[in-house]
């Protein structure tokens, strides 16, 4: 797959966020399941979602067990309650590209985000993210998802 990045501003933005840690194995099923508490609790504290939901990745992927921050943008202010707490995520530059299809297809997506903020001299400034535009409550066929993958960058 040909994937077009560009240099986006980010926006700071409020969210709900849960950690997770999972195997390679159970990534689905846990963020399924982590999604939805960050849904459930949006709804119990009356705060809408303002943006997708979203993963990152903390620690670098490795062949053992997962570390997950998982995130849901909020509009309004909320007390986090555990396990669910709420974050600020910071603005600033970042690459992105959008990837068409299969989450299992998506390390091709990271490799060509990375590829191009070496070949433009950027530095990432924090963990890259996913924020799932069309996924399975959408679209039964995982050839339809959209995912964006971004990486915030440190300004020059």
């Amino acid at each position: 797959m040909n994937y077009d990045i560009t240099l986006t501003e980010l926006s700071p933005t409020t969210a709900c966020h849960l950690s997770v840690r999972t195997s390679p194995h159970d990534i689905a099923a846990s963020v399924g399941g982590g999604l939805q508490q960050l849904y459930d609790f949006a709804t119990a504290a009356e705060v809408a979602p303002s943006g997708p939901p979203q993963l990152a990745y903390p620690d670098p992927v490795t062949e053992g067990d997962l570390e997950l921050d998982l995130y849901l943008p909020i509009s309004g202010e909320v007390t986090g309650q555990a396990p669910v707490d709420v974050v600020g995520l910071a603005g600033g530059p970042a690459a992105r590209t959008v990837h068409h299809g299969a989450y299992d297809k998506i390390p091709a997506a990271y490799e060509a985000v990375f590829r191009w903020i070496h070949e433009h001299g950027h530095t990432p400034s924090g963990p890259p993210r996913e924020l799932y535009l069309t996924g399975p409550d959408e679209e039964r066929n995982p050839d339809h998802y959209v995912t964006e993958v971004v990486v915030p960058l440190l300004r020059r």
